[in-house]
């Protein structure tokens, strides 16, 4: 992750070439996830301080990131997250390099987020929906890991 932040602000790592590529491609990754995430949590139009946490402590679980490096990772994704016009592009790069399984788990990590604020609104329905679609997740699937999801939050 010390490559992302490299990379990000555009430093050379020297000698590294292959590994620069392989890291360039993991940041890619997981900013698309960290971009994903944002889209769940700003959807509904208030983007709540819960949903920010949440979107956090996933993070820092699932990817083993400092905070330092949540910090730039959302700094970089929340300006990619409020340019981007779709989901399409985050969505292919997780398709591309993610198993069906971590397809579930980013999957299941926008469910958190989206019910992290307590309501779940048209929108993030609809965001829900649209993204098992991308992310080539059956409704049953979806239908699934929701249902666990909500269970487990106690909603």
């Amino acid at each position: 992750m010390i490559k992302f932040l490299k990379n990000l602000f555009g430093k050379e790592i020297s000698g590294q070439n292959k590994d620069v590529n392989r890291d360039t491609q993991d940041d890619k990754i997981i900013e698309a996830v960290a971009v994903l995430l944002l889209r769940a949590a700003s959807i509904d139009g208030n983007k709540d301080e819960v949903e920010i946490l949440s979107i956090k402590r996933l993070l820092k679980k699932q990817f083993d990131l400092g905070d330092d490096e949540i910090e730039i990772l959302l700094s970089s994704a929340t300006k990619e997250e409020e340019k981007s016009v779709d989901l399409y592009k985050w969505s292919r790069i997780i398709n591309d390099n993610f198993s069906k399984e971590k397809k579930h788990i980013v999957f299941s990590m926008m469910c958190e987020i989206i019910i992290a604020d307590g309501l779940i609104d048209p929108f993030e329905s609809s965001l829900i929906r649209r993204l098992s679609g991308l992310l080539y997740i059956s409704d049953k699937e979806a239908g699934f890991i929701r249902k666990k999801i909500l269970e487990t939050k106690g909603k």
